[in-house]
């Protein structure tokens, strides 16, 4: 018998709305909004967790996970622990040497465990996008490199993997500007050019088919 590649076995799992979970998982997110609302971080970090632990596509649950963990990380130095401690739910012990291409579900668990650990790590972010990529999960993706840019906006690395991760989500306008930006910073930097291209042929394209398909509009029904 064959065996499936993990890998594209998981990809096949799309990103998740939270309009799309059953209701108690719906119910433990507007929870987790709630708590977070009245400044219990902690509370927030535990119900998204127990969210992602079962619907790890969802994009909404991700967000609310790393912006607690920001709020309950402002002002200190240094990684912090969960003050209730660590819940049933908790994700895992970090995997060792886990690759985002050929285990990205296990990669996106160890990111999620050190963003909550610190959630200004950009390796861990990168780590995210890098296997939100592999699993086909295009706005997680877009997601994790925007985050890297808030921390380090002079990255022009980053900066390329962000539009090309917007490119792929079908955001040619944003992918070119992101572009510029890292252009702006090396001006020679050749993935930069090329991801330029590719965003501007990608726009291009786009706007012309609009083009066509609104003068042939003008003329149905004539």
């Amino acid at each position: 018998m064959t065996r499936a590649n993990p890998a594209v076995t998981c990809g096949q799992m799309a990103e998740t709305s939270v309009a799309a979970l059953d209701p108690r998982l719906q119910k433990q997110m507007e929870s987790a909004r709630v708590a977070y609302g009245r400044g219990n971080f902690d509370v927030t970090l535990h119900l998204c967790r127990a969210v992602l632990k079962e619907r790890p596509a969802c994009l909404s649950a991700r967000r609310l996970h790393r912006t607690a963990a920001l709020r309950l990380h402002q002002g200190s130095g240094a990684p912090f622990v969960v003050s209730f401690g660590a819940p049933p739910d908790s994700p895992p012990d970090l995997i060792p040497g886990v690759d985002p291409e050929s285990q990205p579900l296990a990669a996106v668990g160890n990111a999620e465990k050190m963003i909550e650990s610190d959630p200004h790590d950009t390796g861990a972010l990168r780590l995210l996008g890098q296997a939100a990529a592999a699993l086909g999960w295009k706005e997680t993706a877009v997601f994790a490199y925007e985050s890297i840019r808030d921390e380090a906006p002079r990255d022009a690395g980053n900066l390329v993997a962000l539009g090309q991760a917007q490119l792929d989500a079908g955001r040619a306008q944003e992918a070119m500007a992101t572009a510029g930006s890292a252009l702006r910073l090396e001006p020679r930097h050749a993935a930069a050019q090329d991801l330029l291209r590719q965003a501007t042929a990608a726009q291009n394209f786009r706007t012309g088919r609009w083009d066509e398909i609104a003068g042939l509009g003008g003329r149905v029904g004539a």
